[in-house]
């Protein structure tokens, strides 16, 4: 009667287990490639290395090192794709094939990331939910990526079909190939042609069956596929005189600024600006960045420096400026791109009007070695035959800057009181500036990109 008993206890200890599923610990997705520095947060605060093939459940969060990557294939059969310095958490997954039940509600606090949606966001796409500090991603298809940028912001980019982004302000929809920029959490996104910069993994191969070998558990031999070790090239270093630059940096609390001559000479690594030479056509300062090269997210750029519309943005943390001696700069910012040509402005010029930029982006604007926050920009340029006036206002989180420049010349750069700038591309497609104020406890310095 006992064996009886037990056994009947045992059938319906499986029967409920199966009937009542533990979500807590509910089997997640696995690990189809890591790289690099990638830990596991489990949910009672304990950290472990997550290699290949480990498995990640609900309430887990997988964070990435400087150089670490990682990608997540779902039990639905969706896939995320983290970058490195990405803290990413599984708030709340079930896949029970049931379209009330199921939840795919995910945080990303950090990094960038890129999503391919599975089952649970076809079954019921008000359930997949990806929330960051500033917006809320839903789905309306099934592909996209997302990244924090330098200064907080984020970048989010619809790669198949639809996405919805959701703040504070409302919601803005996304069709293929649409990218847009959040602020923070108070500001409608703003659209932009710039998307974040997110790498995908490259794709893990199946192990190879060997004929009808086995080994000696008499499982099918399996030969593990040998990677050719291979050596990342040296970033090449391109040299122009056909780029302009305006940067800004400060030492002693002091702002020193820089709007190049036409012809100065540009050299950048990829669409990094490592160093402006001056000396020409009455400009004067070689500037250079010194000290350990700023990382790869310490500058953006929308096309490549080859492409005539380009312009990039960035900062170095420590910068040198050569004029008479040596002066060691703290925070340079710079803004740099092909400049609008004389005959473009003229003609622009000749047909008057007011053309309205709105800000695709920034650095993070810095007062006393502290960063903050750029929470809005504008940017206007009113034209008429003979000048055209520069009109633009940032507001950091340590207060508003604004200024009004006029120009008396066909001259694609502008100088004001509190800002320095160009013109950029085709038609003045594109502008830049730098900004330097002290509002009354520490000068604010940082850069803003704008497009018309």
């Amino acid at each position: 009667m006992e064996t009886a008993f037990r056994l009947k206890n045992t059938v319906l200890l499986m029967a409920l287990a199966a009937a009542y599923p533990l979500q807590a610990h509910a089997l997640a997705g696995i690990a189809q490639f890591t790289a690099g520095e990638v830990n596991l947060r489990q949910t009672d605060g304990r950290v472990t290395a997550l290699t290949k093939g480990g498995d990640i459940n609900s309430g887990h969060a997988i964070v990435t090192g400087n150089n670490g990557r990682a990608q997540v294939k779902f039990t639905d059969g969706g896939l995320i794709s983290l970058q490195p310095n990405t803290e990413f958490k599984i708030a709340n997954y079930v896949d029970q094939n049931d379209p009330k039940q199921d939840r795919f509600l995910v945080d990303l606090l950090r990094g960038s990331m890129r999503a391919i949606t599975g089952l649970i966001g076809k079954r019921n796409r008000d359930n997949y939910k990806l929330t960051t500090t500033t917006a809320t991603i839903g789905i309306r298809g099934s592909g996209f990526k997302v990244g924090y940028n330098p200064d907080g912001t984020l970048g989010i980019t619809s790669e198949l079909d639809k996405i919805e982004v959701c703040n504070q302000s409302g919601c803005i929809g996304l069709v293929a190939g649409e990218s847009v920029r959040v602020i923070d959490s108070a500001t409608p996104p703003v659209r932009t042609s710039e998307q974040p910069k997110v790498d995908t993994p490259p794709a893990e191969k199946d192990p190879v069956v060997v004929g009808d070998k086995v080994n000696d558990s008499g499982k099918a031999e399996i030969v593990e596929t040998v990677k050719p070790v291979t050596t990342k090239a040296d970033p090449v270093q391109r040299t122009f005189t056909n780029i302009a630059v305006t940067a800004l940096g400060t030492s002693g609390g002091s702002p020193y600024t820089l709007n190049t001559a036409p012809g100065a000479t540009t050299v950048f690594s990829d669409n990094k600006l490592l160093s402006v030479d001056n000396n020409v056509g009455g400009g004067f300062g070689k500037w250079s960045e010194t000290g350990t090269p700023g990382p790869a997210s310490d500058f953006k750029s929308v096309g490549n420096v080859t492409d005539a519309n380009f312009i990039g943005w960035g900062t170095w943390v420590a910068g040198q400026r050569e004029y008479l001696g040596t002066t060691m700069l703290n925070h340079v910012h710079y803004v740099t791109g092909r400049p609008t040509a004389a005959a473009e402005m003229s003609a622009l010029m000749l047909g008057g009007g007011t053309a309205t930029y709105t800000l695709i982006g920034s650095t993070a604007p810095i007062r006393s070695g502290a960063a903050g926050t750029l929470t809005g920009a504008s940017l206007s340029v009113n034209f008429s035959s003979t000048q055209y006036v520069v009109n633009a206002s940032v507001n950091t989180s340590f207060g508003t800057i604004a200024d009004s420049i006029t120009v008396n010349s066909t001259s694609s750069t502008f100088s004001g009181t509190y800002m320095n700038g160009a013109l950029i591309g085709t038609n003045a497609g594109l502008a830049g500036l730098t900004y330097a104020k002290d509002l009354g406890a520490g000068m604010i310095t940082g850069a803003a990109v704008f497009q018309k």
